[in-house]
């Protein structure tokens, strides 16, 4: 019985989370309500906010949902048996994650212009994540210790990656209106090639 409950409860609060992410998409987090959210989520509003309390909880839970989805992706241990091409490669597509659907891409523009919006709100929630390269960061030392990378600096070297990832597809793919898979393909082994000729041992 209990968990007949529990898998109840778990349905419900998923479905409330996709609710109010195409709420949010559509109409803004202003504009967002608690009503059309439970609407679109096809509960009572009492049941939305027996599940998250307010909108602004309700927010963070998707936003934390967004962000755990991609950090699952990252978690790649370095492996001596595949190249650092392929390695480095699944990181780039981690971070693609975030653009690669038409609802992702709108949930990203979402959140992007929320944040724009309000700088110091943006750096509060960021904080309670991880930093974007911090599963990067492991891969790196494994692979300095296997003595295939070599680097003055590790953290300058994750962050470097990321922001070639993003500087030239993420950010560019976002506000033009999606990716475009045949033009980031080559992109990629781009980035990565020249990520390798300066850090590679």
């Amino acid at each position: 019985m209990t968990q007949t409950k529990n898998r109840d409860k778990s349905k419900k609060r998923a479905a409330i989370l996709d609710g109010a992410v195409d709420v949010f998409i559509c109409m803004g987090y202003e504009l967002a309500s608690m009503d059309k959210i439970a609407e679109t989520a096809g509960v009572s509003k009492r049941t939305v906010y027996n599940h998250f309390g307010s909108k602004e909880n309700l927010f963070q839970a998707v936003v934390n949902d967004f962000l755990t989805q991609r950090q699952n992706l990252k978690t790649i241990a370095y492996d001596p048996d595949k190249t650092l091409e392929e390695q480095l490669l699944a990181f780039a597509n981690a971070e693609i994650f975030l653009i690669d659907s038409p609802r992702r891409l709108g949930l990203s523009k979402f959140l992007t212009s929320v944040f724009l919006n309000d700088t110091n709100y943006a750096r509060e929630t960021v904080a309670k994540y991880p930093p974007v390269y911090d599963m990067l960061l492991d891969w790196l030392r494994e692979a300095e210790k296997d003595g295939k990378i070599k680097a003055d600096s590790l953290l300058i070297a994750a962050r470097v990656f990321y922001a070639l990832v993003e500087g030239a597809v993420t950010y560019p793919s976002l506000f033009s209106g999606g990716i475009n898979h045949a033009a980031v393909e080559p992109m990629l082994k781009e980035i990565i090639a020249t990520f390798l000729a300066r850090y590679a041992a």
